[in-house]
């Protein structure tokens, strides 16, 4: 399920950029790192969307704004932690909310995720059902949606390759097409990576509370990432650029869409 707060050109959706997906949950994972940084903005011409942090560097509240010609609007998601782990989310449009109605909750198998069930009036219209390989890295995300009936269907998985360095080298989207009773490849996307420790490594809960984004499930920070299509000889690249902490975290970059070359720029800060 594409979570409406993400965006990253062929896998940002609006103008989230978003963090890692970790092959296991624990929700305290390298928080002590004194040279880490932690997502703090994300800017673009449609809004602005920034993380507050707890005192435990765990996620307090995220505020989406966004802004039309005539008004602007706050969108707000307050994670719920369980024993040190996250279970839920909640969604409320007053940035200065304390709590607000159900958006999603996440089901584990040991320490992981197994699925996240995604809710709109307290009923699920969406689920997410998260495979591993032996390795324990992602390796199929499956999707599935609401039909007419009420029922929930399968739509589509992700795939992802993996290389020994810890990175994801390509993820290919699977969907339905007119004329075929199977799910087959409707867009592939590769990536290239800097040689730099990824920051969101440090916080792999921000991913399930976004959207898994493949680029930065890996150990290294994304320097490209490549769309194709079997439907199309055209291949759209997106490039990202950074600028880096003495212990060679982000601290800024700045994401160029191959599309329409349009930017959006993010802020790590230093908790």
């Amino acid at each position: 399920m594409l979570n409406k707060y993400l965006a990253q050109g062929a896998t940002f959706v609006m103008l989230m950029a978003t963090a890692a997906l970790t092959s296991s949950f624990r929700a305290h994972t390298g928080k002590d790192n004194p040279g880490g940084t932690y997502l703090h903005k994300i800017s673009s011409p449609a809004g602005q969307t920034t993380v507050e942090y707890n005192a435990d560097k765990t996620i307090r509240k995220i505020v989406q704004q966004r802004k039309t010609e005539n008004a602007a609007y706050n969108d707000v998601q307050l994670p719920v932690y369980e024993n040190g782990r996250l279970v839920k989310t909640l969604f409320a449009d007053d940035a200065q909310a304390a709590t607000g109605d159900l958006n999603a909750a996440f089901t584990y198998e040991g320490d992981r995720i197994s699925s996240i069930s995604y809710y709109r009036n307290n009923a699920v219209y969406a689920c997410d059902s998260l495979v591993y390989n032996d390795a324990g890295k992602l390796a199929v995300r499956r999707q599935f949606t609401q039909n007419a009936a009420g029922l929930l269907v399968s739509s589509g998985y992700q795939q992802y390759t993996w290389d020994q360095e810890g990175n994801v080298t390509q993820m290919d989207n699977y969907g339905k097409q007119p004329g075929y009773s199977r799910f087959v490849v409707t867009s592939s996307i590769s990536y290239t990576y800097d040689k730099r420790q990824n920051p969101q490594q440090l916080l792999p809960e921000l991913a399930y509370i976004l959207d898994p984004n493949p680029a930065n499930m890996s150990a290294h920070n994304v320097l490209t990432e490549s769309l194709s299509s079997p439907h199309s000889s055209r291949v759209i690249t997106s490039t990202y650029t950074y600028a880096y902490n003495a212990d060679k975290f982000p601290v800024r970059a700045t994401f160029t869409s191959g599309l329409d070359a349009g930017t959006v720029k993010l802020e790590w800060v230093k908790l």
